[in-house]
This record gives structure tokens, C-alpha cells and sequence, in this order.
């Protein structure tokens, strides 16, 4: 597996800050491009993630601190923010998500700037960006994404079990759409259909074009011949009775995913910053408290969004060997680099500078 095209001559710059000098990070921000490109009055989105209930894996918010000291520098408008998910728990929607942020310590109390949850209360909100992919022609960005004047891009770089390994890439991509722009990132197919975990309400029913959901006995019934795998009856869905199928190839749901990157940074200036560091086999998303596959590494920096996943990816194979192919054998983690690069999103040669 080709890691990375190191090339010093021409290559964006990715800074690394070694995770034992940590305490540096204000250096770090200021000797990377990202102050300088802050204008004063503009909103500035922060995206990040909050951590699901019951993990720890996510950036702490005393990481979080001095960018927004930069950001405060400059008199523009910093928000925290991230979007609502697919899966049924606290954070697909706008009202619990905000209560895990701020049980996490990511509150207007405690940053002394707004957190806002960019698609809306019910992950509804999107503007449908042209982009020119394989698998898109448009994709759903959150409007509090797309409305914003820049983005700040904070990304804990870690395993996963759909992509191998999740960073910059990853965070824009499936961070930055919303619930519909998730689904379609993860699967096109009929849903799967739980009856114990139906309730009867029939919510889902009028979301359906294709008249396929009907109620029989008290229980949703779907019929797959008639079903187009839009995926609205399963946003609409409450009680988990109707949940995705993980059914698409590893390599089609990668390049969505960047399909997705592309259109969230194609009318937004774009700064990213990876937080190397608790490495564990999957996402935060997971809420569990998971044990770390390999060594800290460190926090880097970069206007390249591949760039820094390609140097981020490196550096963790160079400290502690190739830890997410043991993790999830079955995926190779960088067909995202490389169709990333095909796209256009970023390259995969930097020069990295270590302070």
C-alpha cells in the first residue's frame, strides 16, 4: 500500500507538532496559514465532532481553546458545530446532540462561543452542491456549513470500520452532510425492516414515492420491488424498526465519501488541523471507551485536506506499524487518498516541517 507521494519541492506544507510538545499548540496555530487567512466579521464554523455518550476519544475542549483565541484575535464570528447522524441515538438530532456536546464540556458556558448543529433540528437542513463526481452530480451539505464565510476543520484521526481510517477527509465528507447526504453515502438499498422494534405509528408511510411501505397488523411491511432505497422512510423512523443495509463495496462508499468532501469545501475556504492522537480501531461515534491500537503522534497542520490524512496516515504506520490494516483487514484505507486526489480534492505529496 503506496502511503503517501512525498515530494519537498512541489507539495502543500503539513506541520507537525510531536504530541510530547503538545503544549505548543499555540505555536503550532500560529505558525500555520491559518490566522492570517481570518477576516474580521466573518462566521467562521468550526467543525469538529462532539463524541457520542459513553466515549472519550473525541479532541477535549481545552484543545479547542486556542483556536478560538485566534479566531477572537481577529474579530471574526466562531461557532462550533457538527451534524446530526443517521444511526438512531442521542445525537441525530439537533436538541440531545447539543446535550451531549455540552455534557462534553462544548458549550457557550464553557467556550464562550455558540455551538450550532449545521442541518438543523432534525438533520434536515441542506444546500445541494454541484459537483462533478462519478456517484454524485449534487450532494446535500448542511446549510450551516455552507453558509458560513470559512471553516475550520478539527479532526481526531483514528480507525474505522467502513474506511479504514477517519481524519480530515472523513470529517468534511460524511461530517458535513446531512442525514440524507449520510444515507446516500452509505447505502443505496432497500432498507431492513426490525418488526419487534415497531410501534405502528406509521410515520414512515408518507415519506415513501414509491408507495412500498404499508402497515399490516400493527407492523410495517416493505415491498422491495416497488422500493427506490431513497432511504427517507428510515430518517423518518424513530423506534430503529427500519435501518440501513451495510451492503455497498468498501471502494464505492470511500468515494462518496469523498465525493461529499469536495462538495463541502468547493465554495468554503477550508483549514485543517489532525489530532494524531488515542488511536483506537473505530470511529467516536461508537460510544465505547476504547483501548488505543498505537503511540500518540501528534497534531498537524495543513491547507491540504489529503495532504494531512496522507502525512497523519504515514507517521502513525512509521511509529507503531500498519495498525488499521490489522484492525480491518477486509479495507484498504487508501483508495480515499487516492480518489481524493483523482478529484482534484487535495494532493497526496506534502512537505512535511516538524516544530
Amino acid at each position: 500500500m503506496i502511503l503517501a507521494e512525498t515530494n519537498p519541492d512541489k507539495a502543500p506544507e503539513v506541520i507537525f507538532l510531536p504530541w510530547e510538545k503538545r503544549d505548543r499548540l499555540d505555536s503550532l496555530i500560529e505558525r500555520s496559514a491559518f490566522p492570517s487567512s481570518i477576516s474580521k466579521g466573518e462566521y467562521l464554523a468550526i467543525k469538529m465532532h462532539f463524541g457520542e455518550r459513553g466515549g472519550d476519544g473525541h479532541v477535549k475542549p481545552e484543545f479547542i481553546r486556542p483556536f478560538i483565541r485566534a479566531a477572537k484575535s481577529k474579530k471574526a464570528k466562531p461557532f462550533l458545530t457538527d451534524t446530526c447522524t443517521i444511526y438512531h441515538g442521542p445525537r441525530n438530532n439537533a436538541v440531545e446532540h447539543l446535550m451531549v456536546a455540552a455534557e462534553h464540556g462544548f458549550s457557550l458556558n464553557r467556550l464562550q462561543i455558540p455551538v450550532i448543529i449545521a442541518d438543523g433540528l432534525l438533520g434536515d437542513e441542506h444546500r445541494e452542491i454541484p459537483i462533478p463526481g462519478k456517484h454524485f452530480s449534487k450532494v446535500k451539505i448542511a446549510t450551516g456549513i455552507t453558509n458560513a464565510d470559512r471553516m475550520l476543520v478539527i479532526s481526531h484521526f483514528k480507525g474505522h470500520v467502513l474506511t479504514g481510517f477517519g481524519g480530515a477527509i472523513k470529517n468534511i465528507g460524511m461530517g458535513c452532510g446531512s442525514r440524507k447526504g449520510k444515507f446516500e453515502m452509505h447505502s443505496s438499498a432497500a432498507p431492513k425492516v426490525t418488526s419487534q422494534k415497531c410501534v405502528g405509528c406509521g410515520m414512515c408511510i408518507p415519506t415513501c414515492a414509491q408507495s412500498a411501505l404499508k402497515l399490516s397488523d400493527g407492523k410495517i411491511e416493505l415491498d422491495k420491488k416497488l422500493c427506490a432505497g431513497c432511504g427517507e422512510c428510515i430518517i423518518a423512523c424513530h423506534t430503529a424498526a427500519l435501518s440501513i443495509t451495510w451492503n455497498e463495496e468498501t471502494k464505492n462508499v470511500q468515494e462518496r465519501i469523498v465525493e461529499y468532501a469536495l462538495g463541502a469545501v468547493k465554495d468554503i475556504p477550508a483549514y485543517y488541523f489532525n489530532f494524531v492522537c488515542h488511536i483506537t480501531p473505530n470511529c467516536d461515534c461508537t460510544g465505547i471507551r476504547e483501548k488505543p491500537i498505537a503511540a500518540d503522534v501528534g497534531i498537524l497542520a495543513s491547507e491540504d485536506p489529503v495532504a494531512i490524512d496522507a502525512a497523519s496516515l504515514e507517521l502513525v504506520v512509521q511509529n507503531s506499524g500498519d495498525v488499521f490494516k490489522k484492525a480491518h483487514p477486509e479495507l484498504d484505507c487508501s483508495l480515499q487518498l487516492e480518489y481524493a486526489k483523482k478529484i482534484g480534492l487535495g494532493s497526496r505529496k506534502y512537505k512535511l516541517v516538524e516544530l
